[in-house]
């Protein structure tokens, strides 16, 4: 089972080091900063230049990477090997047909060293893996990429950096305020989620500048962060959904693929617009929790304007539609991207393929 990042965290406060890490999943700010503990660990400042390697999958190879990890460290115990976007490692040579005994031996080469690992080295592959990475590419490619990732996952340590959900997200906001010697209030945590959803990267970028901006005081209000996060052109998932409101597929689409472009997954947009579509639906109904009113009355304008968009009816039919697309998405060949574009069709204007029954 991989383990989580708090467990590692734990591990390595007692010291407890391996020398072979997958660092999997797509909180990236969890893995930078786990990342950053491992190098403070490790690495002294005065050596970084000599003990320190940070490699990337589409720029390396097999041959590179190992003869990096077996180099002794200088004047220190350990060096430290990171390989970011280890699923693009052999693509390059992977796209032209390879036949079964070249992918055989540079399987075996990697675990050659997996299976004998250099003491004196933490080496860490770390993937950035989603569908749409799984099924690029022909499919020697494909099964290729596989194998090499069952291979990781049998001789290194997993640590799986899943994306947390938002009753965690707002622990962890209110967390990191604290290391930082802030407070934040209920109603400011609540409405950094609602407007970023659970995006740490966004959310502690929110949080720094909300730190600089409140000079003396230590509490952090929903005033302090409407300067910035309010800035709702910054997040794209707001014009998209005012696109489908308004029924403009035109724009809807072009949104969508400047998201892409921008490099946010497909399946990422799709878990965006259903998070986002809930807090509307949310919204919409009768507020009798007190905990709702709270959330109606932080909530960022443009969401509330955008309730008046969505009859009860609408938003029933595209959380069908969603439903439908999130399990094509995990049932199907099909592309994710085709699938949203799909998905604006039908909701903008009833037409679409018919993906599943």
């Amino acid at each position: 089972m991989p383990l989580t990042p708090d467990e590692l965290n734990r591990q390595l406060g007692k010291g407890e080091i391996g020398n072979l890490y997958l660092f999997s999943g797509e909180e990236q700010f969890l893995k930078e900063e786990t990342l950053s503990r491992l190098k403070e660990l490790l690495i002294s400042p005065e050596m970084e230049a000599f003990n320190y390697n940070l490699l990337y999958g589409f720029d390396t190879d097999y041959g590179q990477i190992i003869a990096t990890a077996q180099s002794l460290p200088v004047f220190a115990e350990k060096r430290l090997v990171v390989v970011k976007q280890a699923e693009e490692m052999e693509d390059r040579k992977l796209e032209a047909e390879m036949k079964d005994q070249k992918l055989a031996l540079l399987l075996a080469l990697l675990e050659e060293y997996l299976k004998s690992p250099s003491p004196f080295t933490v080496l860490t592959f770390v993937y950035n893996e989603n569908r749409a990475f799984w099924e690029r590419g022909t499919r020697t490619a494909r099964d290729y990429r596989r194998k090499e990732f069952k291979l990781l996952q049998k001789y290194c340590t997993e640590v799986s950096f899943r994306r947390l959900s938002e009753e965690r997200a707002k622990a962890w906001t209110i967390d990191h305020a604290e290391k930082h010697d802030y407070t934040i209030t209920p109603e400011g945590v609540s409405y950094l989620i609602d407007l970023l959803g659970t995006d740490l990267t966004a959310i502690a970028n929110e949080l720094q500048k909300a730190f600089i901006r409140l000079g003396e005081r230590r509490r952090i209000e929903v005033k302090d962060l409407e300067g910035s996060a309010g800035r709702l052109h910054r997040y794209p998932i707001y014009e998209l959904t005012d696109a489908i409101g308004r029924k403009k597929l035109a724009q809807s689409l072009k949104i969508l693929h400047r998201m892409i472009e921008d490099g946010s997954k497909p399946l990422s947009i799709l878990n965006s617009l259903n998070r986002h579509l809930i807090k509307i639906a949310n919204l919409k109904g009768d507020m009798q929790r007190e905990e709702e009113k709270v959330f109606k009355s932080t909530a960022p304008e443009k969401l509330k304007r955008q309730v008046d968009m969505f009859s009860r009816e609408e938003l029933a039919s595209v959380f069908q539609y969603l439903c439908y697309i999130d399990i094509a998405c995990k049932s199907t060949s099909l592309k994710p991207q085709f699938l949203l574009e799909n998905l604006l069709m039908k909701l903008c204007q009833g037409k679409g393929v018919k993906i599943i029954s």
